[in-house]
């Protein structure tokens, strides 16, 4: 007896788009997104878009830089561009005890590959002009730190999931519960 059997994704967003991208990565081949209304007509139309590796949880940030390193992965496959922009980022320490949590999350973040830098306040001025190094104690740098446009990402993962062979269907509402 052969079974059937279908995953259905629901929502059209970053989230949705790229969990049915996971899933036909893992090799599913029956899955389907169903969108009330059209991808990125929920919050992913405004939607910051900023992203960093930095992350008290370790598994989390090894998250965040597998997702950044995901980015060209999606926009080759899809044609679709997801405006990344790797502009790098300081986290400042303006007192001894916040940069020792920074030396720390430095250490965690080289045990998982990142490539972070710490560095002096001088330095930080010269990232960020805006700061007085006097107030601060030292920064890390964070070069996997930046934005994206989030609506052109939710496309890249769309495209890149309908290559793979999943299914879109938009402008489905929801019209009782039973």
């Amino acid at each position: 007896m052969k079974t059937h059997t279908q995953v259905v994704v629901i929502g059209g967003g970053v989230v949705g788009c790229s969990v049915l991208y996971h899933l036909t990565k893992l090799g599913w081949k029956d899955v389907v997104l169903v969108e009330r209304s059209e991808l990125t007509s929920g919050s992913s139309w405004h939607a910051a878009g900023g992203f960093h590796t930095l992350n008290g949880d370790p598994n989390v940030a090894k998250l965040q830089s597998y997702t950044i390193e995901l980015y060209k992965e999606i926009e080759e496959l899809s044609g679709q561009s997801c405006g990344v922009h790797l502009t790098g980022g300081i986290m400042l320490a303006g007192t001894k005890e916040r940069m020792d949590f920074l030396k720390l999350a430095h250490a965690k973040g080289r045990y998982l590959g990142m490539d972070t830098e710490l560095i002096t306040p001088e330095e930080a001025k010269e990232v960020f002009p805006l700061i007085d190094p006097d107030q601060f104690e030292g920064a890390m740098y964070d070069p996997q730190e930046g934005h994206l446009d989030p609506s052109g990402t939710t496309y890249a993962y769309a495209g890149a999931a309908k290559k793979n062979g999943a299914e879109i269907y938009l402008r489905n509402p929801v019209k009782e519960l039973r």
